[in-house]
C-alpha cells in the first residue's frame, strides 16, 4: 500500500479577528490555495481546499515537498501566519479524489500533528509514525521559525528574493541597495540559516520514504 503526505493548516490566531478581518483572509486563503494546487499538481494526490472554517487540508504524492508547499503558501498569504500539522501513511479514498472524502493513518496523525502544533504554539507539527525522523524534523522546524518569529517585513522579501535570485548581488541589484546592504541584512537575520536548514529538510524528507528505518508503522 502507496503511502502518502497529508497536511492540515489553520489560520493562526484566527479566533482573535474580528468577523469582517476573518472574512477578508479567508478569500485571501482561498486565492492562495488556488495558486498552490496550480503550481504543484504533478506533486499533488488531493487537492488542497478548505474543510471547515478556517481550516485547510491536502494530500501530497510525496513527503520531499512539504517544507515547498508550506513556504509557496507562507509566500501568498504574508502577513498572515498559517499553522501546520502533517502527517504520513496509508489512506482510504471513500469517494471523490478530494481530502473530505479520504480517511486512513495520515490523516489522523496529519490532525494530531495540527493539535499538538496548536498546544505547544509551534508552528509546524510532523507525525510520521517514526520517532526517530520526527524529532529531528520538528527539532529543526522549530529552530527554523524560532528565528522567523524575530524578521520584519524586509528580512522576510530578501529572504524570498535571495531563494529566488541566488546571489547577495542580484538581490542588491533588484533593490537598487549595496551587496554589502543585502549581506548585512541576510546574516544578521539568520536568513542564510535558516536557507540552510531548510535544504537539510529537503535532504532528510527525501531520503525519508526509502530509509526502512523511517518506515511508517501504520499497525
Amino acid at each position: 500500500m502507496s503511502n502518502y503526505t497529508v497536511i492540515i493548516s489553520d489560520i493562526e490566531a484566527s479566533r482573535k479577528m474580528q468577523a469582517y478581518e476573518r472574512h477578508e483572509w479567508q478569500l485571501f486563503l482561498k486565492s492562495a490555495i488556488v495558486q498552490v494546487n496550480e503550481t504543484f499538481a504533478e506533486e499533488i494526490e488531493a487537492p488542497f481546499m478548505i474543510t471547515k472554517g478556517d481550516e485547510f487540508q491536502g494530500v501530497l504524492k510525496h513527503i520531499r515537498d512539504v517544507n515547498r508547499v508550506m513556504m509557496k503558501f507562507e509566500r501568498l498569504v504574508f502577513p498572515l501566519h498559517l499553522r501546520y500539522g502533517v502527517g504520513y501513511g496509508s489512506i482510504q479514498k471513500m469517494g471523490a479524489n478530494i481530502p473530505i472524502e479520504m480517511d486512513g493513518p495520515a490523516f489522523h496523525r496529519a490532525n494530531a500533528a495540527l493539535q499538538f502544533a496548536k498546544k505547544k504554539k509551534t508552528t509546524v507539527a510532523v507525525n510520521t509514525g517514526s520517532e526517530p525522523f520526527d524529532l529531528t524534523v520538528n527539532m529543526i522546524y522549530r529552530l527554523i521559525y524560532a528565528i522567523k518569529k524575530r524578521w520584519s517585513r524586509i528580512n522576510y522579501d530578501r529572504y524570498w528574493k535571495y531563494k529566488d535570485l541566488g546571489t547577495y548581488e542580484r538581490v542588491a541589484k533588484e533593490e537598487g541597495v549595496s551587496t554589502q546592504a543585502v549581506w548585512d541584512s541576510l546574516n544578521h537575520s539568520n536568513a542564510i540559516d535558516v536557507i540552510q536548514a531548510e535544504q537539510t529538510l529537503a535532504q532528510i524528507m527525501s531520503h525519508m520514504e526509502t530509509n526502512p528505518l523511517f518506515a511508517a508503522d501504520d499497525k
